[in-house]
């Protein structure tokens, strides 16, 4: 059976063969996209589907909405159906270091945000895509675009989920038809996001780990790093390692590296 969505996604022919009702393939070159009304999570259907089915490399899931959707840390995230892109991302094993994948996928996104000309789109460690916000702000220095969570799985598969904010975004955060001044549709991001994230695959390591830290404003920033722990390490980010780590030397001149936690870009020493 075919069927065709709206044409306000402008997604072009879909097929449904064998799946529920709610669930329908798009056409997009080089990678297996499914999109779902409702789901509880993208990354854990994911999960679920890959121990009963033998799922291709590339596989994506994409929701209209997540009513379990989560963030970082097992934060929640939340968006009005329809509004934003939600999605989740397989790579079958053999692939590039899980942390190069995530480097990938998020300067996938800020080219997504290019391609409609929404600029001043950045990075903040370790994965958190972030709009700058200008000197002259009395709001906080930047608002966040979107984020992203990973999850490897028993057969060292990698499920990189992700949330961009679209046409809706919460209190604090900011979403790209805020900045263009007029709605996106969500598949046309993601049209875009995979296109860009199909070529940035082909590029070795070294040169994804460049690209990351050029797009990535944490460094040189004074930056707070809050552990799982509860304690937190303010000083200045000096770089990131081949490893994904985020080196910041404190006050005290020790250098500390980081492979988690939440970090937020001070203005000056001791402001939030």
């Amino acid at each position: 059976m075919r069927i065709f969505l709206s044409t306000n996604d402008n997604v072009g022919e879909v097929t449904r063969d064998n799946h529920p009702p709610n669930e329908v393939r798009l056409q997009i070159e080089g990678w297996h996209v499914t999109r779902l009304d409702s789901i509880g999570s993208t990354n854990d259907e994911l999960v679920r589907r890959l121990e009963t089915s033998d799922l291709p490399d590339r596989t994506v899931l994409v929701a209209d909405v997540q009513t379990a959707g989560r963030g970082r840390l097992d934060r929640r995230w939340e968006a009005p159906a329809g509004e934003n892109l939600l999605c989740s991302i397989l790579f079958r094993p053999p692939t590039a270091h899980p942390q190069h994948l995530q480097h990938a996928v998020a300067l996938a996104i800020v080219a997504a945000a290019q391609h409609f000309e929404v600029g001043n789109v950045s990075l903040k460690w370790p994965n958190d895509v972030i709009v700058i916000e200008s000197d002259t702000s009395p709001r906080a220095e930047y608002t966040k675009l979107a984020g992203m969570l990973s999850t490897m799985t028993a057969d060292g598969s990698v499920i990189i989920g992700t949330g961009v904010n679209i046409n809706w975004a919460p209190v604090g955060a900011t979403s790209l038809a805020a900045i263009a001044g007029h709605p996106l549709s969500p598949i046309e991001v993601l049209r875009a996001l995979l296109s860009s994230l199909h070529d940035l695959l082909v590029c070795s390591e070294d040169e994804l780990t460049d690209r990351y830290r050029t797009h990535l404003s944490t460094i040189g920033r004074h930056v707070r790093v809050e552990l799982p722990s509860s304690e937190a390490v303010t000083g200045r980010a000096v770089g990131v390692s081949p490893d994904g780590l985020l080196e910041v030397v404190d006050e005290c001149a020790i250098t500390h590296r980081f492979h988690a936690g939440d970090v937020v870009h001070l203005r000056s020493q001791g402001a939030g």
